[in-house]
């Protein structure tokens, strides 16, 4: 049973291999490497993409209270007293223009819509979504590879896996 096992395991290894053309040591090292090189890349983005998250989940809240104190502001100008209405929405006045200050040093100058920034972030948190997705599949390859190392040169000294290929095969 053990030995019908190896040869299974044998014949995927060496079916994963040909079909990636990675029959050469050194091209098989190097697509190592390249997944190696993906995983991080993708951890990187990944780290990227939490932070730009919440960047943007920042600016949203801002937003929506500087609007909101925008409103209080606007509606001074039809006050009967707008000395009085200013003194009675002092904090909205000052929160406003703290808001607008933060808001500046995230580098929004021109308030964007509740939709716009609402679809800024769905559309970074479906890429979230699809890199995380992404990694999990490389970081599958790389298990697989791991195994293939360790199988890679006892395979390619295995008697029975030594596969005759003729010249006149190739060219076809």
């Amino acid at each position: 049973m053990g030995k019908l096992n190896n040869l299974k395991e044998a014949a995927r290894t060496f079916n994963y291999l040909s079909e990636n053309n990675l029959l050469n040591y050194e091209d098989f090292q190097q697509h190592v490497s390249d997944v190696d090189a993906s995983v991080k890349a993708a951890d990187q983005r990944i780290t990227q993409i939490n932070s730009e998250l919440s960047t943007q989940k920042i600016i949203q809240k801002h937003c929506d209270s500087y609007r909101l104190c925008r409103k209080v502001i606007e509606d001074c100008k039809s006050a009967k007293n707008p000395k009085a209405y200013r003194t009675k929405h002092q904090a909205e006045y000052q929160l406003h223009d703290s808001l607008k200050k933060e808001l500046q040093d995230l580098g929004v100058t021109k308030i964007p819509s509740s939709n716009k920034i609402q679809k800024r972030i769905e559309n970074l948190e479906s890429e979230q979504a699809a890199t995380v997705r992404e990694k999990q599949e490389l970081q599958k390859k790389q298990k697989t590879l791991n195994i293939i190392r360790q199988n890679f040169t006892a395979l390619l000294n295995a008697p029975e896996m030594q596969i005759p290929i003729s010249e006149k095969e190739l060219t076809l």
